[in-house]
Parts: C-alpha cells; sequence; structure tokens
C-alpha cells in the first residue's frame, strides 16, 4: 500500500477527504497532524505484529556492535547465529570469535514525516495496513470531545489490535518411523 492510499482511508474514515485538495483535506491541523500520526501508529503496530528482518556480516572477536546504530530500524533481537557472544546489556553485543553471524530481528518500519512522498510504499502485511486508518483517526480525533468519533474509533482499533496474527507461518512437524526415548 502506498501512503496516499492510507492517507485516503483514513481521511475518507473520519469525513475529511476532499480528493480536489492538494493534500486530501481541506482541515490544516488534520493535514499538519497527518504524517506524525501515521508513523506513531504504524510503529505501535509493528510492536503487535512483528516485521522480521536478518543481517548477515562478518565480526572479529572482541567486537562490540551497538544494535540499535548497526541494524535498520531495530526494534527487539531475535536470535544471533554463527559464533558465541555475551550481551554487554540491553543494545550492546560483544562477539568472542571471529566468524560470520546472522542476527535475526524485528524492525520498526520507515519513519514518516511532512517530507515522506505521498507515494512511497509502507512495506508491511496487509492485516495490519487495514487496522491502521482506524488507530490514526483516533489519535486524530482525540481532542474533538464534541462528537466522541475518537472514542468510537479507538475502541474499534483496540478490538482489531486482539485479532492480529503475529505468526508469519503455521510450523508442522512430522515424525517419521517414531522417536526411541
Amino acid at each position: 500500500m502506498k501512503l496516499i492510499d492510507l492517507k485516503k482511508k483514513t481521511l475518507a474514515l473520519i469525513e475529511e477527504i476532499n480528493p480536489e485538495a492538494e493534500s486530501l483535506t481541506d482541515d490544516p491541523d488534520i493535514e499538519a497532524k497527518l504524517p506524525y500520526v501515521i508513523n506513531q501508529i504504524l510503529h505501535e503496530l509493528a510492536r503487535f505484529k512483528k516485521l522480521p528482518a536478518y543481517s548477515n556480516r562478518e565480526v572479529e572477536k572482541d567486537q562490540v556492535i551497538n544494535l540499535n546504530d548497526s541494524l535498520d530500524n531495530f526494534y527487539q533481537l531475535k536470535l544471533i547465529k554463527g559464533v558465541d557472544y555475551e550481551f554487554l546489556d540491553d543494545v550492546n553485543v560483544k562477539f568472542l570469535e571471529d566468524g560470520e553471524v546472522l542476527i535475526s530481528y524485528y524492525q520498526y518500519p520507515e519513519n514518516i514525516d511532512e517530507n515522506t512522498s505521498d507515494f512511497k510504499t509502507i512495506d508491511m502485511p496487509e492485516d495490519v495496513l487495514e487496522i491502521a486508518p482506524y488507530g490514526i483517526a483516533s489519535d486524530i480525533l482525540k481532542a474533538d470531545v464534541s462528537n466522541q468519533y475518537g472514542q468510537i474509533y479507538a475502541n474499534r482499533y483496540r478490538e482489531m489490535i486482539q485479532t492480529l496474527d503475529s505468526r508469519y507461518s503455521n510450523t508442522i512437524v512430522e515424525f517419521d518411523g517414531g522417536i526411541n526415548i
């Protein structure tokens, strides 16, 4: 999905869309908030539906890497495979030998701000992108207490998050010939 499609879905949901307007809405406050709220909601959804990423690299004995600085949009480590290592703290890893490592981790989506092209592809699963407009709508409308639409969208957003499946595949294990214990 392109960023412009996400904006259109959200603005249509809150009945603020004007396809003739350059920014898709006539409301300057919504126009100003929209990229930042989209960014916030997509990051929040990435914590529910984790986005896998991988990095292969050569490391040297006693090399220390900071996961935040060395991995694109790092959110959470899944595993390190290939050489022995130890954690120095939450984000710094010291490698105990030379070799090639595979770092498997979860990442945040790329940041979105007022300079992000409307035609940028948002690389997230479809189920997440279908939930996002409700979270975006709830944040945009939360200050509008006169009609409670912000609360209605927030409730729907929370309900939809509960239906997210964090799995990327259903693993099936088969044993052929039985097992000896």
